[in-house]
């Protein structure tokens, strides 16, 4: 047997010549031969791992089929002799290296060996998830804080705080952003931009929603949308909550209708679809960063939302306008059929628990006892 270091050079040598097109019918079947011997074959993968500098990979050395992609080349040049007893290497160079090629790439060793262009990596992402039930929380490489609401998803490239600091947000999210002028913290949720310099604001944006709502604890933070020329100059100081729509058609005649009721404390920019409340306290927005629920005159169809990210259950009503009942207090290490218990007394409702499914019906011999609860629509 050959010594394995003559074999590996003559290997190269082959190599070499057979990817500059100067290979001859006998030195393209010793190459044929190199790869179909098994003994030969293994001597020149061994050189190859031990020669390639910082070498990586999960690949078994034998992942490599040599012996089918060969087969493939013995009938190329079969097919060659028959018509001609010359290899025209120039002609059939790009059907037998494109066998090759394919193969090195699946074994990802002989790389090493062939002129490739580089390709440019793509861009790789982290992705933080906080399941329906429970929050998260997570530092960013620059040392931002984000609180993540149950159901919510938070995305950004493995290259933030180098370029840019740009996250994309499906969900809920509280950010405690670490300043750095040079590099501003752009929030993304579905297109609707929030960006910052150092500062804590909270941005809703569940997918299901009609809506997007920012709301400002500290510091400064300037709205955008990176498809629609729809917010220009618009910006939001502590203790103020922007709540944007996503589309037109979910600007109806009953929230018109709540924005004229509250036109003193709300102002309305139509042709931003944005409204901006101006004078807000953000406690119980953010409540749920710390495990509570404050709830303040909100009805029961905007609170069996949250319940059902927060406890990761369905909620079903029997009836529609029971969704309008308004509720106002506190929650905070309660199971889920406590808090269904306390609706249940300040309310003429009844519910049963189904599985993952809570039923909720309307009590119509209690109607009379709440009336004033009670809200017509």
């Amino acid at each position: 047997m050959r010594n394995p270091e003559f074999i590996n050079s003559e290997f190269k040598s082959l190599i070499e010549k057979f990817h500059s097109g100067q290979c001859n019918l006998e030195e393209l079947r010793r190459l044929e031969g190199m790869f179909l011997n098994e003994n030969t074959s293994e001597s020149i993968k061994d050189a190859m791992f031990q020669e390639i500098s910082g070498y990586e990979s999960t690949t078994t050395k034998s992942d490599v089929d040599y012996d089918r992609i060969f087969q493939s080349i013995r009938k190329l040049i079969a097919e060659q002799q028959t018509a001609s007893r010359t290899i025209n290497l120039r002609f059939n160079w790009l059907r037998i290296a494109a066998l090759i090629v394919v193969a090195f790439v699946l074994g990802g060793t002989l790389s090493y060996f062939l002129v490739t262009p580089k390709v440019k990596p793509a861009e790789s992402f982290c992705e933080v998830t906080a399941p329906l039930g429970s929050t998260s929380e997570i530092v960013l490489p620059d040392s931002s804080r984000v609180w993540l609401n149950a159901g919510s998803k938070l995305r950004y490239s493995t290259s933030f705080n180098q370029k840019d600091r740009l996250l994309y947000l499906e969900g809920e999210g509280y950010f405690k952003v670490a300043k750095n002028k040079q590099l501003p913290f752009v929030v993304d949720a579905f297109g609707f931009e929030v960006k910052a310099v150092g500062t804590e604001f909270n941005v809703k944006a569940y997918q299901e929603d009609a809506i997007i709502e920012t709301t400002m604890v500290e510091g400064k933070v300037t709205l955008q949308h990176s498809s629609e020329d729809i917010l220009d100059g618009v910006y939001l100081t502590p203790n103020q909550k922007a709540t944007f729509y996503k589309k037109e058609e979910y600007v109806t005649v009953e929230v018109l209708k709540k924005i004229e009721e509250k036109k003193e404390e709300l102002n309305y920019i139509p042709e931003h679809r944005l409204v901006i409340a101006p004078r807000i306290d953000p406690k119980s927005i953010v409540s749920w960063k710390e495990n509570r629920l404050i709830i303040e005159r909100e009805q029961l169809g905007d609170l069996a939302e949250k319940l059902s990210r927060k406890y990761n259950f369905n909620f079903e009503f029997r009836s529609e306008d029971i969704k309008r009942f308004s509720f106002t207090g506190t929650l905070e290490d309660e199971t889920l059929q406590q808090v269904m218990n306390a609706i249940k007394i300040t309310s003429p409702i009844d519910y049963e628990i189904v599985g993952k499914t809570v039923i909720i019906s309307r009590n119509d011999a209690r109607i009379q006892d709440f009336k004033k609860l009670y809200k017509q629509q």
